[in-house]
């Protein structure tokens, strides 16, 4: 008879180098002309005057801001600004935003967008921001990472993505903007202070992370390969996809401790591993 628990590790590790080869397949297959039809993230020397129109504008028109956060390098990102020029989707976002694409470059033009409203780094490409322009909130951090991957996310579900939070709109904002009477709302305040400082480290690192590896992206675009780039990818990636998990459960236990006004208890604060070059 089969042993099902000692082939469970087995299984996962197929599993796992199956889905790995059909994620770099979908990129593979990538036409040259669904490449040209990506590529929207174009150098902005003004980026931060550019977001003050695009703002002005979605007030103007009663609609919210999307801006979206990039590279023409990075096939998620490419496929996203496809997707969202997808007969199905563009009728959503030509109905309730006003649209503007930012190049991160090779992850050094990140920190002033992204610090504008309210989160210390972009943890993948690409970053969707969808604000509301008059009061200025980011009204999708709850679900940002979403369609990160966008790759993998079909047409129909990011056509539902941007669609729910423009009909939400007006609860979204009610919800960022008002407080739980039974919340602690002092030493909620306390907690989230915890987190931010927490998040901010992190951050800290991950820009340090981009420092060095986004050379390496480019380059790679010149043809150069350095042999370090993928376990120094690995190494990053890993905790960019980690922490964005662990901030949205420490946010929840941060709540469930808030409300109970006699708790002693304390932020169970995750530790990663150092990275691969550090």
């Amino acid at each position: 008879m089969i042993n099902l628990f000692k082939l469970k590790p087995f299984l996962i590790l197929l599993v796992t180098i199956s889905l790995v080869f059909n994620h770099y397949s979908a990129f593979a297959n990538e036409t040259k002309e669904e490449k040209s039809q990506g590529e929207k993230y174009i150098s902005f020397e003004h980026q931060m005057q550019d977001v003050d129109k695009v703002i002005s504008l979605a007030k103007k028109n009663n609609k919210l801001a999307l801006i979206v956060m990039g590279a023409n390098w990075c096939h998620d990102s490419r496929s996203l600004a496809r997707n969202l020029f997808s007969q199905e989707v563009k009728e959503v976002i030509d109905t309730h935003y006003e649209l503007l694409f930012i190049n991160v470059g090779f992850m050094e033009k990140v920190r002033p967008v992204i610090t504008r409203f309210g989160m210390p780094i972009i943890y993948s490409t690409p970053t969707a921001l969808i604000i509301e322009p008059n009061s200025e909130l980011l009204i999708n951090r709850h679900n940002i990472h979403t369609i990160r991957d966008a790759d993998s996310v079909s047409i129909a579900d990011t056509k539902a993505y941007f669609e729910n939070i423009a009909i939400n709109r007006s609860k979204l904002v009610q919800s960022l903007s008002s407080l739980d009477a039974n919340i602690d709302q002092k030493k909620l305040k306390q907690l989230n202070q915890e987190i931010d400082n927490f998040e901010n480290y992190q951050a800290d690192r991950i820009y340090q992370a981009y420092e060095v590896i986004g050379p390496m992206i480019k380059e790679r675009k010149s043809g150069v390969k350095n042999k370090n780039f993928q376990k120094y990818w690995k190494s990053a990636s890993k905790l960019r996809y980690t922490i964005t998990d662990d901030l949205d459960k420490l946010r929840g236990q941060a709540i469930k401790i808030a409300k109970n006004k006699d708790s002693n208890e304390k932020l169970d604060f995750p530790t990663y591993p150092k990275f691969a070059w550090e």
